[in-house]
């Protein structure tokens, strides 16, 4: 319980030098159809919805590699583990709302091996 805490103390801390390095990368990437050698096709992406949480892939050995503010929704971030990406979004309680616990949401971006699956 005390481990958790500290979490979410910590969280803030995290949080705040990578959120205003992510507001911005939108406004120099070339978007997808502008007629230029630079810009990238829009290619179909699955995302596979994970049913752990945030907290428990962290506890299962998965490394946060980016953080990005997702507006009003929370906090984005990016998870590894060998040779698995997670995107996961972490929702803060908000006090006008029946939402009194944080919650987060997780999606695999792809398929992990059957090994990684068994441990």
């Amino acid at each position: 319980m005390k481990k958790r805490i500290l979490t979410f103390a910590a969280l803030p801390l995290l949080l705040f030098p990578a959120s205003g390095f992510a507001r911005n990368t939108g406004d120099w990437l070339p978007q997808s159809g502008v007629k230029s050698p630079y810009a990238p096709l829009s290619v179909p992406t699955t995302l596979k919805p994970v049913q752990d949480s945030l907290a428990s892939l962290l506890t299962k050995g998965y490394q946060i590699t980016t953080t990005a503010d997702y507006g009003c929704s929370g906090a984005l971030f990016t998870l590894t583990r060998r040779k698995q990406t997670v995107l996961c979004v972490l929702t803060a309680p908000t006090p006008g709302t029946d939402q009194n616990v944080p919650t987060s949401r997780c999606w695999s971006l792809n398929d992990p091996t059957s090994e990684d699956v068994k441990k």
